[in-house]
């Protein structure tokens, strides 16, 4: 296909997102939702203008890179939204929502999944482990912008990006995990234990370290009047490209440890100058990250979704919801002292999932070979970015109103 042609397509509808955002926003249809309908569009089921095919590489290896290269950006993007001192302030939230909401969100979508789907244990949990992070690319759209900055509360905000941030990169162990137990691997033990500690701690270390010389080099050179204007301001892309690279090569989780990169960059770094770096970098990402949708639009398997028939969707449908409800709301007890009622009743709702689980599809598509792991994955991302994504604008004005102080909201509604 010519360049010429995939360039027009593609930057054609990101400047017409671009010149209508906020009107976009105010209907409830994000960056995401828009996409995605823009590549099904274009695709195969609807005006057959273009296929992965016609790109050269193999359709599994390009979205596997595209989507790997965009959670690399998005994870950046939203450790530079986080303020200093972050993490030190909400390290119990972390705690609860990494330490148990991911396993719990797991367990949860398994037994959905294997109760409904009739599939074998291990393939339950597989799906399940792809399905169980956050997606930072779709929760991008909900907590950022001129309305989420009005209706959402800030604590919210942070949290919902500092969850997606973290858990995309510790998934991965839970995919392999599940990988090796789907797969029967004899020697599971040893090569989980290389995960946990090459890939994942190994992953981390790096990451850290990485972010903290990054950032006093960083501040180094600009007090010294070394770097222009230009180059301080985008940064932060080739700085995550640089770190998703060196993670690869070294055989470590190249998504947790450019998100740590980050993180630790920009709390070393000044906050005025994280400031100026955060509104470069959602610039930046809205030209680099919503490409990606399109192309996952145009590899939807939607015949093969109508031949597994309206109940498995459903039943997927079902796990990406649950998950999520059932995992918040049993944490409720230790969430208490962080969210009300109303607050534990949005964050419950929006743990929306995206290119993450395309990635992790992918891989275990890679590892086990089985076919339906992308159909499934792939139906459950779609209803995700369709359920989340026109469901922000009402949720977010209810909580709102009921996040208000009463007399507050009593003068809103009259």
């Amino acid at each position: 296909m010519d360049v010429n042609v995939v360039l027009a397509l593609f930057a054609g509808f990101v400047v017409l997102f671009s010149l209508f955002s906020t009107l976009w926003q105010r209907l409830s249809l994000p960056a995401p939702t828009l996409c995605l309908a823009f590549g099904v569009l274009l695709g195969p089921f609807a005006l057959d203008v273009m296929r992965l095919e016609d790109f050269g590489p193999p359709p599994s290896t390009l979205l596997e890179q595209a989507a790997r290269i965009t959670l690399a950006l998005s994870l950046a993007g939203i450790a530079l939204r986080l303020p200093h001192g972050y993490w030190r302030r909400n390290i119990r939230w972390i705690a609860v929502i990494i330490g148990l909401g991911m396993a719990g969100m797991l367990l949860v979508a398994a037994g959905v999944l294997w109760a409904g789907l009739q599939v074998p244990l291990f393939a339950a949990l597989l799906l399940a482990a792809v399905l169980t992070p956050t997606d930072p690319v779709v929760t991008t759209p909900i907590v950022t912008g001129p309305l989420a900055e009005k209706r959402i509360p800030e604590k919210i905000r942070h949290n919902l990006s500092a969850e997606s941030g973290i858990n995309d990169g510790l998934a991965h162990f839970f995919v392999m995990l599940a990988v090796l137990l789907f797969t029967g691997s004899a020697t599971a033990p040893q090569e989980l234990v290389a995960v946990l500690t090459w890939e994942i701690l190994g992953g981390a270390l790096f990451g850290l370290g990485t972010g903290f010389l990054m950032g006093h080099l960083f501040i180094y050179v600009k007090n010294r009047g070394l770097m222009d204007q230009s180059s301080y301001l985008v940064f932060v892309v080739p700085f995550s490209l640089l770190v998703l690279g060196g993670a690869e090569l070294l055989n470590t989780e190249g998504l947790l440890t450019v998100f740590l990169a980050a993180a630790v960059f920009a709390q070393v770094i000044p906050e005025r100058d994280e400031a100026e770096e955060d509104r470069i970098d959602d610039a930046v990402n809205q030209l680099l990250l919503l490409p990606a949708f399109i192309l996952l639009g145009l590899a939807l398997p939607i015949e093969q979704w109508i031949q597994q028939g309206w109940l498995v969707a459903l039943i997927i449908v079902a796990a990406v919801v649950l998950r999520r409800l059932v995992t918040l709301w049993t944490l409720r007890p230790l969430l208490k002292p962080l969210h009300n009622r109303s607050e534990t009743l949005f964050l419950s709702w929006f743990g929306p999932i995206g290119i993450s689980t395309l990635y992790y599809a992918l891989v275990a598509q890679k590892h086990t070979g089985h076919p339906e792991i992308f159909v499934w994955a792939t139906l459950a991302i779609t209803a995700s970015v369709l359920l989340h994504g026109t469901s922000t604008g009402i949720l977010s004005r209810w909580l709102q109103l009921h996040d208000m102080p009463s007399g507050a909201t009593s003068r809103q509604r009259h």
